[in-house]
């Protein structure tokens, strides 16, 4: 994806030295006790407010939400709603908020997530575990104050330009279920669908983050995208020790349990296509951008499996080079000389 201006949307896209580190399972992993790192962060209802709007005098209320949401108020009215004056008074642009929020589909979407989301304890809990590894981790990056919002599908988790900030579009995690995401005009394929629900959504919250800090893949080969989405699972993996790979994957348990059992398949593959150093994007574009399957290997397959692959080469190099931190990781520009130093095998 290209960098854009106003802000980061996430969420809805030869001979090889193989050496001698092979990369099993991570039962043992060292996790460190984060329980005394303190954070402090902020939910903010953005979307209640909204809804709570009385169109009978939407000039007074739209102005208390401006107050109370100054910088998102803006953001999300001018970028997400593309309303470009909401402010103004003459009535012409008032009128499309009051349109917005009287729209039956609009209120019905907003009826469905206060029913899914009513209760944040948990994802609270969850964010609030992933904050501190964050700390941890990244001990001088802050908390962001988190902002929840509707926008009729257009965005799951944005960076929006304000300091600190994340806004989630809980209308996009309603889960697989959610028959409208599969009508027109969204027509969402069934393998983004599944991801697409409360399990998810901490760990997509997280990969944001992580994304933005990363910044984009500067190489063009094969072997640069599946190092560079590798590191991020790999941080991702640090951030979320707990949680299943299936969720931090996007894959279900049994597409996981595939792809540990066809590592050598699949970097034989890899080395037989010559992949690695290829710059050929339609040739391995399902192997690292959202998929059914992965081009080349068996229907039951899924997609991304490139990048599941970085992710072990990622682990390998790291058990090589243990003091290496996840800001160095991230400086590791060179995905060839990585992969090299990596002495990656793949298990049998």
């Amino acid at each position: 994806m290209p960098e854009k201006t106003v802000f980061k949307v996430f969420g809805f896209l030869i001979v090889i030295s193989l050496g001698l580190t092979s990369c099993w399972g991570d039962k043992n992993k060292h996790i460190p006790d984060v329980t005394g790192i303190n954070v402090d962060f902020k939910i903010l209802r953005f979307e209640q407010d909204l809804f709570a709007i009385d169109t009978n005098d939407i000039i007074a209320d739209v102005a208390a939400l401006k107050q109370k949401y100054p910088e998102f108020a803006d953001f999300y009215f001018q970028r997400i709603l593309q309303i470009q004056k909401p402010w103004d008074t003459t009535g012409v642009y008032l009128q499309h908020i009051k349109g917005f929020l009287t729209y039956s589909f609009t209120q019905q979407l907003y009826d469905t997530t206060q029913i899914v989301y009513n209760d944040l304890s948990s994802v609270r809990n969850q964010l609030k575990q992933g904050f501190q590894f964050y700390k941890y981790y990244f001990p001088d990056k802050e908390i962001p104050t988190i902002f929840t919002f509707i926008s009729e599908f257009s965005y799951g988790v944005i960076l929006p330009p304000i300091d600190n900030s994340i806004g989630i579009g809980l209308d996009l995690f309603l889960g697989e279920t959610y028959q409208p995401y599969y009508q027109p005009p969204l027509s969402m394929p069934k393998y983004i669908a599944k991801n697409q629900d409360k399990a998810h959504l901490v760990a997509k919250v997280f990969d944001g983050l992580l994304s933005d800090m990363q910044g984009e893949n500067k190489g063009s080969k094969f072997i640069d995208y599946i190092i560079h989405n590798g590191k991020r699972l790999y941080m991702l993996d640090k951030i979320m020790p707990y949680e299943p790979d299936s969720i931090k994957l996007g894959y279900t348990a049994a597409q996981t349990k595939w792809c540990a059992e066809n590592e050598l398949a699949m970097w034989a593959m890899f080395l037989k296509e010559e992949l690695l150093y290829s710059n050929d994007q339609q040739k391995f574009k399902s192997l690292v951008a959202e998929s059914p399957s992965s081009s080349g290997m068996p229907s039951e397959s899924p997609g991304r499996t490139g990048n599941y692959m970085g992710w072990q080469i990622i682990k390998a190099y790291m058990q090589r080079f243990p003091e290496t931190t996840l800001q160095d990781l991230m400086a590791l520009n060179d995905a060839t000389e990585l992969l090299s130093k990596a002495r990656y095998k793949p298990r049998k």
